[in-house]
């Protein structure tokens, strides 16, 4: 069953074209409502989403999923850690996922690309594509 556009959001690439979806995302956010948004938003537009609440969840996820995850997406302020040590963590076992920081309380776009919250479904689909399309 394919996903249904969302008004107002780009399209991206459909389940089925090319064979599969536009990448795998880790979606990282202790806030469920935030990481459902997250997670819906990049799913209608063709991407495989993992989501963790928590730092030590992240971890066991992209330990079990391997090279399949193409970024990471995090909040920076978090329990057990912040986003720049999960990143780095991450980035040690898989050193070609790219990480998009996420806040509503700082701005991180020093450490790497960064998304302030909030944000539309549309601009975090933007800023997704081109984070995977950086070389």
């Amino acid at each position: 069953m394919r996903a249904q556009p969302v008004p107002g959001m780009p399209a991206g690439r459909a389940l089925g074209d090319d064979g599969g979806v536009a990448g795998t995302v880790l979606v990282v956010d202790d806030q469920d409502v935030v990481r459902d948004v997250i997670k819906l938003s990049l799913e209608s537009a063709g991407y495989r989403v993992l989501e963790a609440a928590t730092p030590s969840e992240a971890l066991e996820l992209a330990r079990a999923a391997g090279a399949e995850v193409d970024l990471l997406v995090t909040d920076v302020v978090m329990p057990e850690m912040d986003a720049f040590e999960l990143a780095n963590r991450i980035s040690f076992e898989l050193p070609a996922v790219r990480v998009l920081y996420t806040s509503g309380y700082t701005d991180a776009a020093a450490e790497g690309p960064f998304i302030q919250k909030p944000f539309t479904p549309a601009q975090l689909i933007e800023k997704v594509g081109a984070v995977l399309a950086a070389a």
